[in-house]
This record gives structure tokens, C-alpha cells and sequence, in this order.
């Protein structure tokens, strides 16, 4: 089984991006670990979101069999 991947990206259109990419891959997400975190740049005031998934390789019916 491969080791799963997290997505974190600061902009959505990105982040949605990397997620289509890897569905297309075999993957698919894990809905309880979407986060959208928000953060204050310290500098400017502004809060900007930060996205996150992990991802998993679906398993394939005939895994395991020779």
C-alpha cells in the first residue's frame, strides 16, 4: 500500500488543482481530513485560508492476487 499524500496549498484554485490531478491518478481523499485553516499575515492584517487533504490510492479489486 502507498503511503498517503497531503495537499496543502495557500490558494484554492491550486489546491482543488493538485486534488483532480491525483483523483485522475487512482486517489481519492479522505473528507475528514479536509482542513481550511485560516491565518493572519502579521505584516498586512489580512487572513488568507490555507487548504488541506490527504489523499490515499484506492485499492484495486485484484490486490493481493498473482
Amino acid at each position: 500500500m502507498k503511503e498517503p499524500i497531503l495537499i496543502s496549498e495557500w490558494d484554492s484554485d491550486s489546491f482543488h488543482k493538485q486534488v483532480l490531478e491525483l483523483e485522475g491518478k487512482g486517489y481519492a481523499a479522505r473528507p475528514e481530513s479536509y482542513r481550511i485553516t485560516p491565518v493572519m499575515d502579521p505584516e498586512t492584517g489580512e487572513i488568507v485560508h490555507q487548504y488541506s487533504v490527504e489523499m490515499r490510492m484506492l485499492e484495486t479489486e485484484d490486490a493481493g492476487e498473482s
